[in-house]
């Protein structure tokens, strides 16, 4: 199966998907009955097929490239409607920072920064006895580990390690500017922790988290860490998130959280920082929350309203009106 590209050149595509040969295969592929993508699928239907008669080989050949147009088809069609969502939210934010403009005559375009945040889960329930145990049972196995290494500097493999330096640039760039750690500190606030959603009965606790609390209190023993953890577990945590938000927040002193919930920034965040950074100046944040804000968790079938808007400095988070007129 051939796809003419541009005059004189033909692009080789699989006889199975349609999908392009990866271009260090096109030479091989150009003489082969049957040309391939790397697609461990694609490869093992023509292994498995080819020994059937010729006949019922190409009708069945026929039959899963139909399978395929239409799978790629609904999925063009899903990405198309994606991509006109996201227009329209868009637009709908900047509709919404213009019209708060008009209304804030002190307030110039270049003094606010459009943001557009997620929301994390609100549902407070009981904790069950089951995470509890499940919680105990992570904590004693980080506990093994970390006893294992006679320090942190030991342990070459740990999630943790890939916040470490994310930690330090932030330390650094709050220390510079903490007016911008407290416009982070309101946004975090606003959203309600989407991020503690993975956080499940583990809470991003390793091995080098477990290491340091037994290297800053060497008084306590391994199990004395571990009931540490389980003392700070409220009565009532977040449905469907991490075993330590609450509804006030982690129950987590910070110096027992892990580096990757110390450390961790959402997209928009991140952007606003580098952006002051870059302008010199932090700037005013307006607000757009929204249940999803990235076009790979979009679903274009469920609705995707304004949950809340707000006009965000260091000093204050102003809520707005539910209705911008």
């Amino acid at each position: 199966m051939m796809d003419s590209v541009a005059p004189g050149t033909v692009k080789l595509l699989c006889c199975v998907c349609g999908e392009p040969v990866p271009a260090l295969q096109q030479r091989e592929a150009a003489t082969a009955e049957f040309p391939l993508c790397r697609s461990f699928d694609c490869n093992r239907f023509v292994q498995q097929n080819r020994s059937l008669p010729a006949n019922l080989f190409r009708a069945q050949l026929e039959f899963l490239r139909t399978q395929f147009r239409e799978l790629k088809s609904i999925q063009q069609d899903r990405e198309r409607r994606i991509s006109a969502r996201v227009a329209e939210e868009e637009r709908q934010n900047q509709q919404l920072l213009d019209t708060v403009l008009e209304q804030r005559p002190a307030l110039a375009e270049g003094d606010v920064q459009l943001m557009v945040i997620p929301a994390g889960r609100t549902h407070v329930a009981p904790v069950p006895p089951q995470r509890i145990d499940n919680y105990r049972t992570h904590l004693q196995e980080m506990l093994a580990a970390a006893e294992e290494c006679i320090s942190t500097s030991a342990i070459a493999e740990d999630r943790n390690l890939l916040y470490v330096e994310d930690f330090e640039r932030n330390s650094d760039r709050f220390q510079r500017t903490p007016e911008l750690q407290a416009v982070s500190n309101q946004l975090c606030a606003m959203c309600r922790g989407a991020c503690c959603s993975s956080g499940g009965d583990h809470a991003y606790l390793s091995p080098l988290i477990l290491r340091r609390m037994l290297d800053a209190n060497p008084e306590l023993g391994g199990e004395d860490i571990v009931a540490r953890y389980l003392s700070c577990v409220a009565t009532e945590a977040v449905e469907g998130s991490c075993i330590n938000q609450t509804a006030s927040g982690c129950s987590l002193p910070r110096d027992m959280r892990s580096d990757t919930c110390n450390a961790y920034f959402c997209d928009p965040i991140l952007n606003y920082h580098r952006d002051s950074e870059e302008a010199g100046v932090v700037r005013t944040v307006f607000a757009v929350q929204r249940e999803n804000t990235f076009a790979g968790t979009i679903d274009p079938d469920t609705a995707n309203d304004v949950l809340a808007t707000a006009l965000v400095t260091a000093d204050r988070l102003e809520n707005l009106p539910e209705e911008i007129d």
